[in-house]
């Protein structure tokens, strides 16, 4: 998902080779851009009914650097397709490119970020793979890419529609539906609003597709307008738009308030016209409720905290968990003056297994290098997965030609074990950039240095390990 650090800021430039030689006219002053009203995180309607998301944030963020207002219109997805299509919205804000979808749309050629879609399915089942689902009744969003995909590839499935992610994820948990598809991580959400992220599993990715904004076909000027006011926006801006809504922690806060006012107002109509007696054991039945409601709340929110925090597929601490520990081990060795090393690892060749066996491939590949590192390193020493296929470890108490020394043991450990993806030996390796703390420098600073010495590696044929030292934090 670190493309979405391309996201707007990147996502027109190939339309400047298109529209070459046009000059391009201002703005509008009001774009009315249309997306989903519950694909949560992206796009979606909170309680008061006001737009949220990820893609809502970087329309606003185009909109403030281009002096100009945005209006969105959240629907369903079939009518936010429909919006664009007669004109009544300028822009689809983003949408995967299907080919029923080209027909009524003009997309723009250069992605804001991917999306992976899963399939849930209620624990009673006994589910191995897709064939399994031959019989089962099998929700997915109408007009959405799960139901283009699933009527193209599995024929024999039962296929109910819905009108948005929301009822879908209703349905499988009422048990009108025994599983369905929805895209990652919009499904878990759903699951844990409604209380019931532990009655679903999950099997492998069904397909990980861009997404891209579009307009109705032919609309090329408007598309060259947005191309020029794309440039205004700055990069970090983009990366703060990113960083905030990684992973929210918002689907469960809105129902906080309303459960404790609700149990508090049972509380005191029962109390009405009751004997103290009577009105004591009410209180403490209601109290013993209440109480029983909030440890819950705090279940669910501690399991959607961690959530947040843990990247999925390798079970490691993930960009946002990294960058929140990190900082404290480097005030940590600044005060104490204690040794600290940083490496920043990145697989090899990682798109060549993805292109050569699929993504299942690619995912089995992060487990087992996951697994692999994880066993040569102390708990104390923090190991995350910053990127696709990038990782961090921050080795507290550890000079940095003693990391190096880890390293060259890691790297012998990775080449040297392999995975069995189809009956097939697939073998690893990585190329690791290596450097020290120094007093007063800051997390990015240190993974400036690391990614220095990783380019390095690169450049020499990769599988190696690479210092950086540095004696200043702006060295």
């Amino acid at each position: 998902m670190l493309n979405f650090q391309r996201t707007l800021g990147c996502l027109l430039i190939l339309l400047a080779m298109q529209a070459a030689g046009a000059t391009p006219s201002q703005l509008p002053d009001r774009l009315v851009i249309a997306n989903s009203a519950s694909w949560i995180p992206y796009s979606f309607l909170d309680q008061e009914g006001k737009p949220r998301g990820i893609l809502v944030d970087l329309w606003r963020l185009f909109a403030e650097a281009n002096n100009i207002e945005v209006e969105f219109m959240l629907v369903d997805w079939a009518d936010s397709i429909e919006l664009v299509r007669t004109g009544e919205a300028d822009l689809h804000g983003g949408l995967i490119a299907t080919e029923g979808r080209k027909e009524a749309l003009h997309f723009f050629p250069t992605e804001i970020f991917r999306v992976r879609s899963l399939v849930f399915w209620h624990e009673d089942l006994d589910m191995r793979d897709l064939a399994a689902l031959a019989g089962v009744r099998v929700g997915v969003v109408a007009a959405s890419t799960e139901a283009e995909f699933l009527r193209a590839n599995f024929s024999n499935l039962q296929i109910a529609t819905f009108p948005n992610s929301q009822q879908l994820v209703e349905a499988a948990v009422s048990g009108e539906i025994a599983a369905f598809v929805s895209d990652y991580p919009t499904g878990y959400y759903h699951l844990i609003s409604l209380r019931s992220l532990d009655e679903f599993d999950t099997g492998p990715t069904l397909f990980t597709r861009p997404i891209f904004a579009a307009t109705q076909p032919g609309d090329t000027e408007l598309l060259t307008r947005i191309d020029a006011g794309t440039k205004k926006l700055s990069r970090q801006e983009i990366q703060r738009v990113h960083r905030r809504w990684f992973i929210p922690r918002e689907p469960l806060a809105w129902w906080v308030i309303p459960v404790a006012t609700t149990a508090v107002a049972l509380m005191l109509l029962a109390a009405v016209g009751l004997h103290f007696r009577s009105l004591k054991r009410t209180i403490k039945r209601k109290t013993a409720a209440l109480q029983a409601s909030v440890q819950e709340l705090e279940t669910a929110n501690e399991r959607l905290d961690r959530l947040a925090r843990t990247d999925p597929l390798s079970g490691l601490p993930n960009r946002l968990a990294f960058f929140e520990l990190a900082p404290r081990e480097l005030e940590r060795a600044s005060r104490y003056r204690r040794p600290l090393s940083l490496t920043i690892l990145d697989l090899d060749n990682f798109k060549a297994i993805n292109d050569r066996y699929g993504h299942d491939a690619g995912d089995m590949a992060l487990k087992h290098f996951a697994k692999t590192v994880k066993k040569l390193l102390r708990p104390s020493d923090l190991f995350a997965r910053i990127g696709g296929e990038e990782f961090a470890i921050l080795l507290p108490e550890t000079e940095p030609l003693k990391a190096a020394q880890l390293l060259e043991r890691i790297l012998k450990a990775v080449v040297g074990t392999s995975f069995k993806y189809r009956d097939e030996d697939i073998a690893l390796s990585f190329s690791a950039g290596v450097t020290g703390y120094c007093d007063g420098a800051t997390v990015d600073e240190l993974i400036k240095h690391a990614d220095v010495a990783l380019y390095r590696c690169k450049t020499q044929g990769r599988a190696c390990v690479s210092l950086n030292l540095v004696t200043s934090p702006t060295t």
